[in-house]
């Protein structure tokens, strides 16, 4: 758990993105932003990811009314297609997952993942295709003992839309790759721990507790 973090708010208002800390201090970050993350690494710097008008994903380091801002890459072609943004910060490297509904293939959804440390901002792309909304769920990820991430969603298949079928993948970070769960030597125990994973919606306020957004 992040000690000793003062809550800041972190907000969209007329497309511009600011940030107020407990003093009430307002800082204007970014201007034509269509939408946003933002979490805490361990040295309580806060690491904001943006999607601007353009398509184009943008990182800021914010520490002490001081903004470090670096444009990283296309993220979307069509920023009306964009859902929701997530942002998780492990062994120093960020990770943004971008939600993207389709616009040839109705209640189907891409999920982009960029992996990049901004120490040097070498970004790794990762994009899974045709995801099937759960209920409410889009996709489950949690974080495993071994700081690998789980990330569970269903499926269409392409020849046969009516048949959906739930996958679950595995982010190494030694190599930066997904893998299916079938490809690993997997302690059953823990495989069995985070099949029942609550939400991203959840799983972002539990490691970014004391940043409020606005809605």
């Amino acid at each position: 758990m992040i000690n000793n973090i003062k809550p800041f708010y972190v907000y969209e208002e007329n497309n511009c993105l600011f940030i107020k800390n407990i003093n009430e201090k307002i800082d204007k970050i970014a201007n034509n932003i269509i939408s946003y993350c933002a979490n805490f690494d361990d040295n309580n710097f806060i690491h904001i990811c943006s999607i601007d008008t353009k398509g184009k994903l943008i990182h800021y380091m914010y520490k002490d009314g001081k903004v470090r801002r670096r444009p990283l890459c296309k993220a979307s072609n069509n920023i009306n297609n964009i859902k929701n943004m997530r942002l998780f910060i492990i062994q120093n490297y960020l990770n943004v997952f971008l939600v993207e509904e389709s616009s040839i293939k109705d209640s189907c959804y891409r999920v982009s993942h960029y992996n990049f440390s901004p120490s040097n901002y070498h970004i790794n792309k990762y994009h899974i295709n045709n995801i099937k909304k759960n209920n409410e769920c889009i996709y489950r990820l949690n974080i495993d003992n071994m700081s690998n991430m789980i990330f569970t969603y269903d499926a269409v298949e392409n020849n046969n839309r009516s048949v959906v079928n739930t996958n679950t993948l595995v982010f190494n970070h030694s190599n930066k790759k997904w893998m299916p769960t079938n490809s690993l030597l997997r302690n059953s125990t823990s495989f069995s721990d985070f099949r029942s994973t609550s939400t991203i919606k959840d799983d972002i306020f539990e490691y970014c507790y004391s940043i409020i957004y606005k809605s």
